[in-house]
């Protein structure tokens, strides 16, 4: 079995809740790119889900993302990143965050800085 089966494998046994969190995660941290491969792989079953609740959550993740998406293509990917959530503090500080991603934030958040919904990308 390869890495990346095996990932695959992990991803499917996480159960509804621990997927919303980390869907919710990524959304506060900005990685739009994460999300979106989730949503249409391992945790499209979300969309399914018995639960009205879980569907709607799903659903409304579904417009961030495209609204991301549409962000990055003007602004360059890792533009919503959260520079200073601690996975990317940590990556940095490590020198393994892409110099043009890092470049891309800064731009993104210096620009929308004085916006109040800067904090929250998905309610613009």
């Amino acid at each position: 079995m390869t890495a990346m089966e095996n990932e695959k494998r992990y991803f499917c046994r996480l159960t509804e809740d621990e997927k919303l969190f980390v869907l919710d995660g990524l959304e506060r941290s900005g990685s739009v790119r994460m999300m979106a491969n989730v949503l249409k792989g391992n945790f499209s079953d979300l969309a399914t889900s018995a639960s009205e609740d879980v569907r709607a959550k799903y659903a409304r993740w579904q417009e961030v993302t495209k609204k991301w998406l549409a962000i990055e293509a003007e602004w360059g990917e890792g533009a919503l990143l959260k520079l200073d959530d601690p996975v990317f503090v940590d990556l940095r500080s490590k020198g393994q965050l892409n110099p043009d991603i890092i470049r891309n934030a800064e731009a993104y958040a210096a620009a929308h800085s004085s916006l109040p919904e800067f904090s929250s990308p998905s309610v613009s």
